[in-house]
């Protein structure tokens, strides 16, 4: 049998821990904890056509290191992620089949979020803080 001090704290140890599971299991399981998506969610046979796409021999997508110098030749930043995604409906309608979505973080730590055609490497979307002070002016580019 345990003293009643020690019992005392040995329940509040373990209660904490509890607790904490708890607020952790509540975040992963509330709406407001998924990461927030500006896009909206495709279905699943949509993302079969996109790789479908893909799988023609004619299908070519920039590679993403032209992808980065095209971004960083127009902004100032350093890239920080980098991802194909499929177009939105709008993209879509322009006749954009695949879009690299490249972020950009800039020297006032603001990020970027650039979308390109894969195929063209055309500027879709550009948006985030500090846009203005990033863009690089005519004569700085690289």
């Amino acid at each position: 049998m345990l003293e009643p001090g020690l019992k005392s704290l040995l329940s509040r140890w373990l209660a904490v821990p509890g607790l904490a599971g708890l607020l952790v299991l509540g975040l992963h399981v509330h709406p407001s904890a998924a990461p927030r998506d500006d896009h909206p969610a495709f279905e699943h046979d949509q993302l079969e056509d996109e790789f479908e796409l893909m799988e023609h021999p004619d299908f070519r997508v920039i590679p993403l290191q032209q992808a980065a110098e095209l971004a960083t030749d127009r902004f100032r930043g350093r890239l920080i992620a980098a991802r194909l995604r499929p177009p939105t409906p709008d993209e879509r309608a322009r006749g954009v089949e695949l879009v690299h979505e490249l972020r950009l973080l800039t020297q006032r730590r603001d990020v970027l979020l650039i979308r390109l055609d894969a195929r063209t490497g055309a500027f879709l979307e550009v948006r985030g803080s500090g846009l203005t002070e990033a863009r690089r002016r005519h004569e700085d580019r690289k």
